[in-house]
Protein backbone atom coordinates (compact mmCIF):
# COMPACT_ATOMS: atom_id res chain seq x y z
CA UNK A 1 0.00 0.00 0.00
CA UNK A 2 3.10 2.31 0.60
CA UNK A 3 4.43 1.97 -2.98
CA UNK A 4 0.76 2.56 -4.39
CA UNK A 5 0.40 6.03 -1.98
CA UNK A 6 4.28 6.82 -2.95
CA UNK A 7 3.26 6.59 -6.61
CA UNK A 8 0.02 8.41 -6.11
CA UNK A 9 2.11 10.99 -4.89
CA UNK A 10 4.80 11.10 -7.90
CA UNK A 11 2.12 11.52 -10.10
CA UNK A 12 0.25 14.69 -8.62
CA UNK A 13 4.15 16.45 -8.70
CA UNK A 14 4.61 15.39 -12.35
CA UNK A 15 1.19 16.58 -13.02
CA UNK A 16 1.58 19.80 -10.95
CA UNK A 17 4.91 20.38 -13.01
CA UNK A 18 3.53 19.85 -16.27
CA UNK A 19 0.97 22.49 -15.61
CA UNK A 20 3.45 24.96 -14.00
CA UNK A 21 5.53 24.97 -17.07
CA UNK A 22 2.87 25.24 -18.76
CA UNK A 23 1.56 27.91 -16.92
CA UNK A 24 4.84 29.81 -17.05
CA UNK A 25 5.13 28.95 -21.13
CA UNK A 26 2.11 31.08 -21.25
CA UNK A 27 3.17 34.27 -19.33
CA UNK A 28 6.45 34.44 -21.25
CA UNK A 29 4.58 34.43 -24.25
CA UNK A 30 2.40 37.42 -22.84
CA UNK A 31 5.11 39.28 -21.64
CA UNK A 32 6.81 38.77 -25.01
CA UNK A 33 3.81 40.41 -26.81
CA UNK A 34 3.19 43.46 -24.40
CA UNK A 35 7.40 43.98 -24.54
CA UNK A 36 6.71 44.05 -28.46
CA UNK A 37 3.66 46.24 -28.43
CA UNK A 38 5.43 48.68 -26.10
CA UNK A 39 8.39 49.06 -28.28
CA UNK A 40 6.13 49.62 -31.43
CA UNK A 41 4.25 52.39 -29.11
CA UNK A 42 8.10 53.93 -27.89
CA UNK A 43 9.25 53.68 -31.92
CA UNK A 44 5.94 56.00 -32.92
CA UNK A 45 6.54 58.15 -30.27
CA UNK A 46 9.82 58.28 -30.83
CA UNK A 47 9.82 59.37 -34.73
CA UNK A 48 6.84 61.74 -33.78
CA UNK A 49 9.58 63.75 -31.42
CA UNK A 50 11.75 63.59 -34.08
CA UNK A 51 9.73 65.09 -36.19
CA UNK A 52 8.72 67.54 -34.07
CA UNK A 53 12.08 68.47 -32.72
CA UNK A 54 14.38 67.69 -35.32
CA UNK A 55 16.38 65.65 -32.96
CA UNK A 56 16.65 62.36 -31.37
CA UNK A 57 15.43 61.57 -27.61
CA UNK A 58 19.69 62.05 -26.23
CA UNK A 59 18.92 65.71 -27.54
CA UNK A 60 21.75 65.30 -30.98
CA UNK A 61 20.31 65.36 -34.40
CA UNK A 62 19.95 62.06 -36.41
CA UNK A 63 22.75 61.35 -38.90
CA UNK A 64 21.63 61.36 -41.97
CA UNK A 65 20.92 57.90 -43.32
CA UNK A 66 18.90 56.84 -45.68
CA UNK A 67 15.07 55.45 -44.86
CA UNK A 68 13.19 53.47 -46.98
CA UNK A 69 9.59 54.33 -47.18
CA UNK A 70 6.55 51.56 -46.68
CA UNK A 71 3.97 50.51 -49.49
CA UNK A 72 1.49 52.64 -46.73
CA UNK A 73 3.74 54.95 -46.22
CA UNK A 74 4.78 55.61 -49.54
CA UNK A 75 1.06 56.04 -50.53
CA UNK A 76 0.52 58.42 -47.59
CA UNK A 77 2.84 60.82 -49.23
CA UNK A 78 1.48 60.53 -52.18
CA UNK A 79 -1.92 61.80 -50.44
CA UNK A 80 0.25 64.39 -48.79
CA UNK A 81 2.18 65.77 -52.02
CA UNK A 82 -1.21 66.18 -53.47
CA UNK A 83 -2.87 68.09 -50.65
CA UNK A 84 0.15 70.29 -50.84
CA UNK A 85 0.03 70.98 -54.62
CA UNK A 86 -3.65 71.87 -54.38
CA UNK A 87 -3.06 73.92 -51.46
CA UNK A 88 -0.80 76.05 -53.62
CA UNK A 89 -3.25 78.07 -55.93
CA UNK A 90 -0.38 79.86 -57.73
CA UNK A 91 1.98 76.83 -57.96
CA UNK A 92 4.89 75.41 -55.86
CA UNK A 93 8.29 74.60 -56.38
CA UNK A 94 10.27 71.11 -55.59
CA UNK A 95 11.90 72.26 -52.35
CA UNK A 96 8.81 73.82 -50.80
CA UNK A 97 6.66 70.21 -51.28
CA UNK A 98 9.98 68.52 -50.28
CA UNK A 99 10.01 70.83 -46.99
CA UNK A 100 6.74 70.30 -46.33
CA UNK A 101 6.28 66.83 -46.82
CA UNK A 102 9.23 66.17 -44.58
CA UNK A 103 10.09 63.07 -46.28
CA UNK A 104 13.45 62.89 -48.74
CA UNK A 105 14.01 64.51 -52.75
CA UNK A 106 13.59 61.06 -54.30
CA UNK A 107 10.24 60.20 -51.66
CA UNK A 108 8.29 62.87 -52.95
CA UNK A 109 9.62 63.25 -56.59
CA UNK A 110 7.86 59.73 -57.01
CA UNK A 111 5.16 60.75 -55.33
CA UNK A 112 4.68 63.84 -57.56
CA UNK A 113 4.85 61.67 -60.63
CA UNK A 114 2.41 59.42 -59.15
CA UNK A 115 -0.02 61.96 -58.19
CA UNK A 116 -2.86 62.33 -61.12
CA UNK A 117 -3.45 65.70 -62.69
CA UNK A 118 -0.22 67.95 -61.89
CA UNK A 119 0.80 69.80 -64.42
CA UNK A 120 4.09 71.95 -64.10
CA UNK A 121 6.14 74.99 -65.57
CA UNK A 122 9.49 75.99 -66.03
CA UNK A 123 12.47 74.21 -66.37
CA UNK A 124 15.05 72.47 -63.82
CA UNK A 125 15.03 74.16 -60.61
CA UNK A 126 12.69 77.43 -61.70
CA UNK A 127 10.36 74.30 -62.10
CA UNK A 128 6.22 74.78 -60.83
CA UNK A 129 3.62 72.63 -60.00
CA UNK A 130 0.23 72.78 -59.98
CA UNK A 131 -2.77 70.65 -59.90
CA UNK A 132 -5.32 70.46 -62.59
Amino acid sequence: MANSILEKIHAIEEEAQKKIAALRSEAVSEIAKSISQKKAELAELEAEYLKLTGKDLKGQKPEGGRKRLSSEEKSKLVNTVAEIVRAAQEGIGMGDIVKQAGESVSAVRSAVKQVKGIKSTGAKASTLYFLK
